[in-house]
């Protein structure tokens, strides 16, 4: 299997972190793509051009994250927790991914075009998506779920991407899971680049 990724996507880390979590290295392949330059290999194996992309031995290809790390999970033998509570705290994770991935996007663009409506939209859901995530943390009975991978996932990507977000003031619950997981050598070894 091919997993084609970004090392710059967060949704490509979370990915990335699983294949490692699960002992899967063996069977997934890494593959780098650059998506805003419409390279054939992602665009054949997905149609949509984004990454992650995990393309399987038969040609088949699995697109977007939770539905590879459900794979990947159900592959090793689901070690992991997956209950409703999990699966709302990835979903608010996700969530806060996506405001994130979008403010940077926006702040990117030409000045000209660049609109400080939407990025004050999304700066404002960024700040009740981590507020929420905070209250959300009693929930958690296991660092090690797809749940709090996806919010620490988030967490470093506001770091990478909007460091003056200072997302930790306030709340250490979340500072205590990013900080776990950040122990773990498989988020240390996916971690972007530093000039990414």
């Amino acid at each position: 299997m091919k997993l084609i990724i970004s090392t710059t996507s967060p949704y490509s880390r979370k990915c990335r972190v699983m294949v490692r979590e699960f002992k899967l290295d063996g069977e997934v392949e890494e593959v780098e793509s650059h998506p805003f330059d419409d390279d054939p290999d992602l665009l054949d194996a997905n149609p949509l051009g984004r990454v992650p992309c995990l393309q399987m031995d038969d040609g088949q290809a699995l697109t977007e994250s939770a539905l590879i790390a459900d794979y990947l999970a159900e592959r090793a033998g689901d070690p992991w927790l997956r209950d409703w509570s999990d699966r709302r705290l990835e979903a608010l994770g996700s969530g806060l991914l996506d405001l994130t991935v979008m403010r940077r996007v926006e702040m990117v663009r030409d000045e000209g075009i660049r609109s400080d409506y939407w990025i004050g939209r999304r700066e404002r859901g960024i700040q009740r998506a981590l507020d929420e995530l905070e209250a959300g943390m009693v929930a958690v009975e296991d660092p090690q779920a797809q749940g709090p991978l996806t919010m620490a996932i988030a967490l470093a990507y506001l770091d990478f991407r909007y460091p003056e977000c200072d997302w930790r003031t306030g709340r250490p619950q979340l500072q205590a899971l990013y900080e776990a997981w950040s122990a773990r050598p498989s988020f240390t070894g996916t971690a972007p680049p530093a000039d990414g």
